[in-house]
């Protein structure tokens, strides 16, 4: 148990520094493809970025209030996958023009590597965890961009959360053939 000096230290909260933004991001959607810095790879996986970015996002952000947060969980050796530093570049290209207009928008940038051949203590929304660490992928990346001005546009937060989850069940259901995902006749 911590004391009362300890618990209002400026230390002990879990990030010492960031922007104030809304815990929802404005969009969320998911790539199944290796990153790659080089050649071929390196197209593959923009195309792959871009692609699952047009699907998610109707027009740009013009505010410069992005902030974008890449979960990628990985089934593959250090040596035959991309460190968590190298995914930032290709990522943030391909996200131009389709989720900014400008990469001079993004004020931060978090990216976090799950090695799936780990053993893994993870916090997170159990919709999301789900696909990351039990898909049959060998790369899975989760792309979250988030923007507060974009977010007031979409309705709020309650509202993106809503078509977020509404979203993840009809994929859910797709899935595993429940209510949502049959038609009527």
């Amino acid at each position: 148990m911590q004391n009362k000096r300890e618990a209002s230290s400026p230390w002990a909260a879990p990030q010492l520094m960031r922007h104030h933004r809304a815990q929802t991001p404005a969009y969320l959607f998911w790539v199944f493809q290796r990153p790659s810095l080089k050649g071929k790879s390196r197209r593959a996986y923009t195309a792959a970025v871009k692609k699952a970015a047009a699907q998610a996002i109707d027009a740009p952000i013009s505010a410069a209030d992005i902030e974008i947060e890449i979960s990628y969980a990985v089934l593959e050796k250090p040596g035959r996958r991309m460190d968590v530093d190298n995914i930032l570049k290709p990522t943030l290209d391909a996200l131009a023009g389709i989720a900014y207009t400008d990469d001079a928008q993004v004020r931060a940038v978090t990216s976090t590597l799950f090695d799936r051949r780990s053993k893994l203590l993870v916090a997170g929304r159990v919709e999301l965890v789900g696909e990351l660490f039990h898909s049959g992928e060998k790369h899975v990346i989760l792309l979250a961009v988030y923007s507060n001005s974009r977010l007031a546009d979409l309705g709020g937060e309650a509202a993106v959360q809503l078509r977020q989850y509404e979203a993840w069940r009809r994929e859910f259901d797709r899935r595993t053939g429940g209510p949502t995902a049959q038609t009527p006749d």
